[in-house]
């Protein structure tokens, strides 16, 4: 069990500056903290990740730890329970933005079949698209590819992507309007 006192202490010498303090405060909480960046990631690798950026943090915060108002473990837990879920949102972004169509993302999506009954039409069209994919600019193509191919709506892209839902939405439109164009020019429709 961890001794609120002897952290408090422990805390407020980090603050000033006290390695020494800082080493003893890391080998006595971060095998709880350890545990609390596990439960969000579900990763050891990761949570130990975590749990190295929280201490940097907490070092660099320690001057902000207020020993009265706040019990020192539950504030050192807040800021590894923050980082690990910042962690695992920006992993979550960076798989779900992954623009490699090697799950079949773009056949999910499209019914070939509909719009050509030859395999190597098919295949044409498909080369196209990803062609025309390629294209795209950054935001626009990864907003294309977020909400169509991994199917996030537009307030959930915005979560994710960090940006005014209106932005989004243009990012959107725009980026359909450009796949058109170039599909269309690809196909030698005008």
């Amino acid at each position: 069990m961890l001794d609120d006192i002897d952290i408090r202490r422990l805390i407020l010498l980090s603050a000033a500056r006290d390695a020494a303090a800082f080493e003893q405060l890391y080998q006595r909480t971060a095998p709880v903290l350890l545990g609390v960046a596990f439960k969000i990631t579900g990763r050891r690798e990761l949570a130990e990740e975590v749990l190295h950026d929280a201490f940097i943090k907490i070092w660099h915060a320690a001057t902000r730890f207020d020993p009265v108002a706040t019990r020192p473990v539950a504030w050192m837990a807040t800021i590894v329970r923050n980082r690990a879920i910042d962690t695992v949102s920006r992993a979550d972004v960076a798989r779900v933005s992954t623009l490699d169509d090697s799950e079949g993302a773009l056949d999910r999506l499209f019914d070939w079949s509909a719009s050509s009954e030859d395999e190597a039409d098919q295949a044409q069209m498909r080369h196209w698209l990803r062609g025309c994919l390629d294209e795209l600019k950054g935001r626009e193509r990864q907003a294309l590819v977020l909400a169509y191919l991994h199917g996030l709506s537009h307030g959930e892209l915005a979560d994710h992507l960090a940006t005014p839902l209106g932005t989004v939405k243009s990012w959107v439109r725009r980026g359909l309007q450009s796949l058109k164009h170039c599909v269309d020019s690809c196909m030698g429709v005008s």
